[in-house]
């Protein structure tokens, strides 16, 4: 028993050797293998992840914009005009929409967006726990 084992090992040294000495490489995990790989099997999987989570990322905007359009409609359209309307308003142009200043609409826009971040941010984190 301990002799076939020793030839076992002896012979798998032997095949290791016979296969680095060729440019074989061995791997020792298939995570390795995709990192190495020269097709970029690894980067496609990479990819496809990103793709995901900027999705699951845009979903989590939208419900927060949902959100904040019921929590205040005036934040809601100003976020979208300044922000998801073509052709883009400027602050003076927003400003003259909805008569206030553009340091108005500056700190209005800061305010609402701070508020965006918080229900996207809730969002993001149940969707991300499904």
């Amino acid at each position: 028993m301990n002799a076939n084992f020793k030839r076992m090992v002896r012979r798998q040294r032997y095949l290791y050797e016979r296969d680095s000495a060729i440019g074989v490489l061995h791997y020792s995990s298939e995570d390795e293998l995709y990192r190495m790989s020269p097709y970029g099997i690894f980067d496609y999987e990479k990819e496809q992840q990103e793709t995901e989570y900027r999705s699951i990322l845009r979903k989590a905007m939208y419900l927060g914009l949902s959100d904040l359009r019921d929590d205040n409609l005036h934040w809601y359209e100003l976020v979208v005009d300044y922000y998801l309307t073509e052709p883009r308003y400027t602050l003076g142009q927003l400003g003259v929409k909805y008569g206030v200043t553009r340091q108005a609409v500056t700190k209005t826009l800061h305010k609402a967006m701070a508020r965006l971040r918080r229900y996207a941010t809730y969002h993001l984190n149940i969707l991300l726990s499904e």
